[in-house]
């Protein structure tokens, strides 16, 4: 059996066919993991992320350490990872790797706590991070709000 395509219908057939396949290349390339991303391995590259955002921070960080995201996310890590995904990162795409946190203190939130702004680094890229400060009454935020539909 085959079909006969002419004209008008020949054209949106092989429209409708490049809008999916421009589409299951995109989603491949978002499923990826960090290969895109939003670039994040100088401290000015670091700083400039967090400006775009709306948070002004000294210009060096207060820490910087490895650490080990697990491959089993635990309570905790499901609660963290859905605040991450508000702000357009999903951090079950790095389960089990070692990635850079870079801790670096707020300036330009109004709050009688010290505020930091913590982000992870994972070969090269941010792939995830927050808003919080350590008073006992204290909050975590997401570094951003995302439109839904959004990714980082």
């Amino acid at each position: 059996m085959t079909i006969s395509l002419h004209g008008k219908k020949q054209k949106l057939f092989f429209a409708a066919a490049a809008a999916v396949l421009a589409a299951a290349i995109l989603f491949l390339v978002s499923a990826a993991g960090t290969g895109g991303g939003i670039a994040g391995e100088t401290n000015q590259q670091r700083v400039a992320f967090l400006a775009q955002c709306g948070w002004q921070v000294e210009k060096e960080p207060v820490s910087a350490r490895e650490v080990a995201i697990p491959r089993e996310f635990s309570k905790v890590y499901q609660n963290y990872n859905a605040l991450n995904q508000k702000a357009g990162f999903d951090l079950k795409k790095i389960a089990g790797k070692t990635c850079h946190q870079y801790v670096y203190r707020v300036t330009n939130y109004t709050s009688k706590d010290e505020v930091r702004a913590t982000l992870l680094v994972c070969n090269g890229k941010i792939v995830g991070g927050d808003i919080s400060t350590a008073a006992l009454d204290g909050f975590m935020k997401p570094l951003r709000e995302m439109k839904a539909g959004s990714s980082a």
